[in-house]
């Protein structure tokens, strides 16, 4: 099956709406020196030799809903998709092969299905060359959006709440569907002031909100370090200040802090955040060795 999912990606790889930057085959070495590919690229791409072993297996081992993928066919007609994904991510390694395989068992032209693979390093985080990303909220990969015309229907985050063709199905027949991340959804449609800096009562008040919606201090976490290499930096301090509101005794979210004021400028900020690590953590080393170059 996964053979007509590669003959018909190479048989057309252009750019496709709303994707419209051209298909490249770019691969770099990120920060830890790892191979990854980065850009919009052709599906015949997860073939090549690096890609192929983790694409086959989780293509192979996944038994689709078939019911539930044969019911979206006629919902799929027109529509396209975007996969932001990361060949460097587990979970993108797990899911993208199957959304694959259900939409070929589902009839979609996968001429309508455009990958953008984004980088994982410190400068360019959840990046793409082409910077496909920019005003589509990408903070976890792989992301699903799914789009009729150029308008979004819907998108799966990272992994599916119910399954993989439930999911879409929902989106695809406009039923009610929220996908993971509710805490991040509810700050980007609800916080209306995310281009200044936002008080402490504005963020402690924010913060008795959006805890409960919240899995782990991880996901604001992410989200912070993707504002910061997109150089939002008023944005980026905004959300490691409420992480660190929401999650006061964990270490991680004062030390995220401290490195977001250090790439800010504001060194009295960042060493209180640092010294806050040690009071939490005593034996962090990273948080003493950036205490050392601060207080120089």
């Amino acid at each position: 099956m996964v053979a007509a999912i590669i003959i018909l990606a190479t048989a057309c790889e252009r750019a496709l709406l709303p994707v419209n930057t051209p298909v490249l085959h770019q691969e770099i070495k990120n920060e830890s020196g790892q191979l990854i590919l980065v850009g919009h690229q052709a599906i015949s791409v997860l073939q090549e030799p690096n890609y192929t072993s983790w694409f086959m297996n989780s293509y192979n081992a996944y038994t689709v809903d078939s019911t539930t993928a044969i019911a979206c066919k006629a919902n799929l007609h027109n529509k396209s998709m975007t996969i932001f994904l990361g060949s460097w991510c587990g979970d993108s390694k797990r899911e993208v092969p199957r959304m694959l395989k259900i939409l070929e068992t589902a009839g979609m032209d996968t001429h309508r299905v455009s990958l953008v693979f984004v980088d994982n390093s410190t400068n360019s985080y959840k990046q793409s060359p082409q910077h496909e990303e920019q005003n589509r909220n990408i903070h976890h990969v792989p992301t699903f959006i799914i789009y009729d015309g150029n308008k979004e229907m819907g998108r799966i985050i990272e992994s599916p709440v119910i399954s993989l063709e439930k999911d879409m199905q929902a989106i695809l027949t406009h039923q009610p569907y929220t996908p993971n991340y509710k805490a991040i959804s509810y700050w980007i449609t609800k916080v209306t002031k995310r281009k200044s800096s936002l008080s402490g009562k504005e963020l402690q008040n924010l913060a008795g909100i959006i805890k409960p919606l919240c899995r782990h201090y991880g996901e604001f976490n992410a989200y912070g370090y993707v504002q910061l290499a997109a150089n939002h930096n008023k944005e980026a301090l905004n959300v490691f200040r409420l992480n660190t509101l929401m999650y006061p005794d964990t270490p991680g979210v004062f030390d995220s802090l401290g490195e977001a004021f250090a790439k800010t400028g504001d060194k009295t900020a960042a060493i209180s955040a640092y010294e806050k690590v040690l009071q939490l953590n005593p034996g962090n080393e990273n948080a003493r060795k950036m205490l050392l170059d601060l207080k120089k």
